[in-house]
């Protein structure tokens, strides 16, 4: 009867060391550093919203925030002037500390203003600075049949844009107009004008950027 040896044991792989749960917090912290700009992103693609006094923003994706950040609505402004109605989702927010909103399915895009002039679709608006001058409008001849509400901003600062999939932009020239829809359509840099061509689609001339959100691709199962 023949003998069987045993074999050799495979060494076991080694492991990571299991960190001290203090060292551990500590190396992850999210808090907001002095230094910390008021629209940044973490690692995975979240917003970290530092005040400093006051920042408009929404909130309806909020992970987490300091407790003594006072939202109170914001109310929409033409050419300086109040127009008696507030932001359903943007608000003005007090006070000292941070809140992280959470990019869910989208993504985020925090923006640098250089006295730039540049209008945005107010559902893709998600923080804007203080710094920065705004009022609110409507994309010419879209406001009886499918109104796309925007918001004009001015200065320099920040402003932070969450859409579904890619932004892009789009140079737009005098000899070269373009035809945008109107879902991806998320604002515009510059000298363009923009109207609504029909049920589907804008058009969009002049000197400049437009902004397109392009949709991921979807999943093969």
């Amino acid at each position: 009867m023949a003998t069987v040896h045993p074999q050799a044991s495979e060494p076991q792989a080694r492991t990571a060391p299991v960190p001290a749960i203090t060292a551990f917090a500590f190396s992850r912290l999210l808090n907001a550093s002095e230094r910390a700009e008021p629209l940044e992103l973490t690692r995975e693609g979240h917003l970290v919203v530092t005040v400093r006094g006051e920042i408009m923003a929404r909130t309806d994706a909020m992970l987490l925030g300091s407790q003594n950040l006072v939202a109170q609505p914001l109310a929409r402004r033409m050419q300086g002037r109040s127009i008696g109605e507030v932001f359903h989702r943007l608000v003005s927010i007090a006070g000292e500390g941070h809140m992280v909103l959470s990019c869910d399915a989208e993504r985020f895009f925090p923006l640098q203003l250089r006295r730039d002039l540049c209008f945005f679709v107010e559902r893709y608006l998600w923080a804007i600075e203080p710094t920065l001058m705004w009022d609110v409008g409507t994309v010419p001849l879209t406001r009886r049949s499918r109104p796309i509400p925007l918001v004009r901003v001015a200065g320099a600062g920040r402003v932070a844009l969450r859409v579904p999939g890619e932004l892009v932009a789009i140079k737009i020239a005098v000899d070269r107009p373009y035809r945008i829809r109107h879902d991806p359509f998320v604002g515009w840099v510059g000298n363009v004008v923009v109207q609504q061509q029909d049920a589907d689609f804008l058009t969009c001339e002049g000197e400049g950027a437009v902004l397109v959100a392009l949709p991921q691709p979807r999943e093969v199962a």
